[in-house]
């Protein structure tokens, strides 16, 4: 998640005086931790120590970029670009998706996010994101990215959805169950072709997301006669709101290569039924891009107001910057 109050640089006294550079991730979790709390305002992730740890230590080839803002011994600002592994133009890619972008309220307005976005993107590689439409955050990574000479390209707009499950068949078409990282490995691999930077974990990128300390399952779906239509990655969300930390699960991200309404719709109902007694009967998607819209609609699912543009960066000569037109990577 990105923090959208941050503004485009101002200067000022007080600016000059902020240190911002490159840190180990590993190093500064509790510190990262503290300031994502601090700069966001419900509704928003919980950024519990674990989580932000957990996110940091996510293993992929570089593993983990972060830059940290510091004034005196005070933190006041923070970002991070997390790796993922993705397939796209015939090809498995590694890329990172810049995240964890955050300010400490009192130094907004001074340049922090700018510098911060700054360095993350002196790294090489490319790199993708997640904005409110035309928010600051948008326009910092924009200008950030052009003074680096990188293509900055918004690829499409991710609405969020919402499943409650008020429609149970007696018999459903599909049925949904844990999947253990290997099964999951082969239907992921069926998802491929288009302009989608399709998600493709490794093993070891299942396993780490498998101890997510929020709470999560990789999940496969199938019809009634044993076929595998897809799978999905559920996650047991952490919400801050104004009523304090409510737990929502989270298809956070779906593999779906048929019957995408009977699969999407059992993979609701599966994540319903595993946490609903945690919070809400209230199941989020953030992410349905690859799934056609009547099959969402058919599936029971239904717009949020919440959207997100995915946000591409990096050298024109990358197939990915080039030929991304969309993701099931999940939004963080």
């Amino acid at each position: 998640m990105l923090n959208l109050n941050a503004r485009p640089e101002t200067g000022g006294r007080l600016g000059d005086t902020i240190e911002c550079r490159a840190v180990d991730p590993l190093d500064v979790g509790p510190a990262a931790a503290e300031i994502l709390r601090l700069a966001w305002a419900p509704p928003c992730l919980h950024y519990s120590d674990d989580y932000v740890n957990w996110q940091l230590a996510f293993p992929g080839s570089g593993g983990a970029r972060a830059a940290l803002a510091t004034h005196g011994l005070r933190t006041v600002g923070f970002m991070a670009a997390i790796p993922r592994r993705i397939w796209i133009d015939g090809r498995v890619a590694s890329i990172h998706v810049r995240s964890c972008l955050a300010v400490h309220p009192d130094y907004r307005g001074m340049g922090v996010a700018g510098r911060l976005v700054r360095l993350i993107l002196a790294t090489d590689g490319t790199t993708v994101g997640f904005t409110e439409p035309g928010s600051p955050t948008e326009h910092i990574l924009a200008a950030a990215a052009r003074a680096r000479g990188l293509t900055f390209r918004r690829a499409a707009e991710l609405r969020t959805y919402a499943f409650t499950g008020t429609r149970r068949e007696p018999d459903p078409p599909a049925a949904v169950r844990e999947a253990a990282v290997g099964e999951f490995e082969v239907a992921a691999a069926r998802c491929a072709g288009g302009g989608t930077a399709w998600s493709r974990p490794a093993a070891d990128q299942l396993r780490h997301y498998s101890a997510d300390p929020r709470g999560s399952c990789l999940a496969i779906a199938h019809g009634r006669d044993g076929t595998t239509l897809g799978g999905g990655l559920i996650v047991r969300s952490h919400i801050v709101t104004a009523r304090g930390v409510e737990i929502v699960p989270s298809l956070d991200s779906v593999f779906l290569h048929r019957g995408h309404d009977t699969a999407l719709a059992a993979l609701g109902m599966f994540a319903l039924d595993r946490w609903q007694s945690d919070g809400p009967a209230v199941v989020t998607a953030p992410n349905l891009h690859t799934v056609p819209p009547d099959a969402i609609r058919r599936a029971g699912f239904r717009a949020t107001r919440s959207a997100f543009n995915l946000l591409v960066i990096g050298d024109e000569s990358d197939p990915i910057v080039r030929c991304a037109r969309t993701t099931n990577l999940e939004v963080f």
